[in-house]
């Protein structure tokens, strides 16, 4: 894709980027999750996506990778290898970053699906949460 900044009057209250992603007509829609070793630099794994990614990643000190794709899926993976794990269906885009928090000694993962319409992914309006065994 690219973006193209185009001069549009600002539309009071509704999402206003200034322009807009275009699909490159002749390429693939897609995308990946990548992991980089810190100290080389170099791909230690790599999981391809049928879209493009535009969410976040959650990586977690238990070797665990969250992430949501525009499809609605939400999956962990494990942080050495990028086997998926684990996948659960939102119901709309999974858009916004994962995070992660404690309470009373549980560890909870929660993520917003709510779609986005600049790449037309499903809408919609859960916060979902889930724990950690």
């Amino acid at each position: 894709m690219t973006y193209h900044v185009e001069s549009s009057a600002y539309p009071n209250g509704k999402l206003w980027l200034g322009g807009a992603f275009k699909v490159i007509p002749s390429e693939k829609q897609s995308g990946n999750i990548t992991a980089v070793n810190y100290n080389t630099g170099k791909i230690k794994w790599q999981v391809k996506t049928p879209e493009p990614m535009i969410g976040g990643i959650l990586a977690t000190a238990g070797g665990l990778v969250f992430t949501g794709e525009g499809n609605g899926k939400f999956a962990a993976y494990n942080s050495s290898n990028g086997k998926e794990l684990w996948s659960f269906r939102a119901g709309a885009g999974v858009n916004a970053p994962p995070s992660s928090y404690v309470i009373g000694g549980k560890q909870y993962v929660v993520v917003g699906a709510g779609g986005n319409t600049q790449l037309d992914y499903k809408r919609g309006n859960n916060i979902i949460a889930f724990t950690l065994d």
